[in-house]
C-alpha cells in the first residue's frame, strides 16, 4: 500500500470515529438532559421554580431521583470482561452500552409526604410522575398569600399555580462508553474512558472521562495459579459526566407587575456533574473460545445538580400603590442538590466469547438498580 493510500485510510478511520464519538455524545446528552429534552425535542418549562426556591428544590430532587440512580448504575458497569489482566504491553479497545433500569416504585413519588409552601390539589390523585414515570392525571399546585388591603379587608392572592410536569415514560436508557485498557508489568492493568466535552445543538454540552485498574491476585496464590484456566483480580475504577443543559423560564402571564420587563433569561442552565466509583473482587474461568466472569463489591455514586443562572422567583406586593398585585423577583443560581448512593453492594455475572482479537460480552450486575451491558472490542493480549 502506497503513501498516499495509508493516508486516505487513515482520515477515513479518523471521520469513523470521530463520527462515532458525535452519536456517543448525543446520546449521553439525550440521557444527561432527559428531564429537558422530552421525546417531542422540546424544552420543558422547570414551572416549579415560580413558587419558591425551597418547593423547587424538594420536587426537582424528588423528580429527578431514578434518573440520579440509572446515571450511578450505569456509570459503575462495564469495567471488566475477565478476571485476567493483559500482558506487558498488551492492548484492549472496548465499546460498551450499559442500561439500567428504574423499579415501579420509582415512576411515581406522593406529594403528601413532601413538606410543601404551596398548596396540593389531591381532588384527583397525590401522585405525581418521577421523570421515569407517565401519568395523565397530575396533581396541580398553587401558591397565594395572606394581603390586608385596608380596612380590615384581607384576601388571599394566588401568585403562582401549576400542574406537576409529566414524566417521559423511559424507566430505563443506555449509556455507550469507549474504554483503551493497557497491560503494565506485574499482572496489572489500567484503563481510560474519555469523550471530550462537546457542544451538542443548541441542547448544551457534556465531556466524560475515566481512569480504571485491575491487579492480579491469583499470581500471589500458588495454589490457584496452578490452576490455569482461573484468575482472581482485585479491579477499581471512576468516571466523571459533566453536562449543563440550557433552559428557558420566564415569568408565567398573568404577572401583574413587571419590575424587569427587558431581561435577558438567556443565562439559564441546568448542571451536572455525576461521579461515580465502584471497587470488585472478580474472578473469571478462561476456556477456549469463552470467558466466564463474577464479581462482587460495592458502587458508591453522587450526582450533584446546580440550576444555574437567573430565575423568576413570583410573589405578592405587600405595601405601595401595587399592594396586592403579583410580581416576581430575579434570584441568581436558586438550587443546588445532591443525591448520593454510597456503598450499594455489587453482584456481577457475564460471559465473554473471543474469536481471534474480536470479542463480545454480556453481563448483569445487581446493584442500586438492575443493569445489563453488552459489548464489543478487539484484544491483544
Amino acid at each position: 500500500m502506497n503513501i498516499f493510500n495509508q493516508f486516505v485510510l487513515k482520515q477515513l478511520k479518523f471521520k469513523q470515529m470521530k463520527r462515532f464519538i458525535q452519536k456517543a455524545g448525543l446520546l449521553l446528552c439525550t440521557i444527561q438532559f432527559g428531564m429537558l429534552v422530552p421525546v417531542s425535542g422540546q424544552l420543558l418549562t422547570m414551572d416549579f421554580i415560580y413558587g419558591g426556591i425551597d418547593d423547587a428544590e424538594e420536587i426537582l430532587q424528588e423528580y429527578l431521583r431514578p434518573y440520579a440512580s440509572i446515571i450511578g448504575s450505569d456509570l459503575n458497569a462495564g469495567w471488566y470482561n475477565t478476571a485476567r489482566p493483559h500482558k506487558l504491553g498488551g492492548l484492549d479497545i472496548t465499546a460498551t452500552v450499559s442500561w439500567a433500569k428504574a423499579p415501579a416504585s420509582a415512576l411515581s413519588y406522593d406529594m403528601s409526604q413532601l413538606e410543601l409552601n404551596g398548596d396540593v390539589d389531591q381532588s384527583n390523585t397525590s401522585l405525581a410522575p418521577t421523570i421515569a414515570g407517565k401519568q395523565e392525571v397530575r396533581p396541580r399546585i398553587s401558591y397565594s398569600e395572606s394581603v390586608d388591603l385596608g380596612g380590615g379587608d384581607v384576601q388571599d392572592v394566588e401568585y403562582a399555580s401549576y400542574t406537576m410536569p409529566d414524566g417521559t415514560g423511559v424507566d430505563f436508557f443506555p449509556l455507550p462508553m469507549g474504554q483503551l485498557t493497557v497491560g503494565l508489568p506485574f499482572g496489572t492493568d489500567v484503563s481510560a474512558r474519555f469523550v471530550p466535552m462537546m457542544r451538542i445543538g443548541d441542547y448544551g454540552e457534556i465531556g466524560l472521562w475515566g481512569v480504571g485498574g485491575k491487579h492480579s491476585i491469583s499470581q500471589w496464590l500458588p495454589f490457584i495459579n496452578k490452576v490455569k484456566i482461573i484468575d482472581i483480580s482485585l479491579q477499581g475504577g471512576y468516571t466523571k459526566v459533566t453536562s449543563s443543559a440550557h433552559v428557558v423560564v420566564e415569568p408565567q402571564p398573568g404577572v401583574e407587575v413587571d419590575p424587569s420587563p427587558d431581561f435577558n433569561w438567556d443565562d439559564q442552565f441546568v448542571v451536572q456533574m455525576v461521579e461515580g466509583w465502584t471497587v470488585n473482587l472478580i474472578a473469571s474461568q478462561t476456556l477456549p473460545v469463552i470467558t466466564f466472569y463474577q464479581g462482587i463489591g460495592y458502587a458508591s455514586s453522587v450526582v450533584e445538580v446546580l440550576v444555574e443562572g437567573h430565575f423568576p422567583i413570583h410573589s405578592v406586593i405587600t405595601e405601595g400603590d401595587d399592594l396586592g398585585k403579583t410580581t416576581y423577583e430575579v434570584v441568581k443560581d436558586p438550587i443546588a442538590m445532591e443525591y448520593r448512593n454510597f456503598n450499594n453492594l455489587r453482584l456481577n455475572v457475564g460471559a465473554r466469547i473471543k474469536l481471534g482479537v474480536f470479542t463480545i460480552h454480556y453481563d448483569f450486575t445487581h446493584t442500586l438498580y438492575a443493569t445489563h451491558s453488552v459489548g464489543v472490542g478487539v484484544s491483544f493480549r
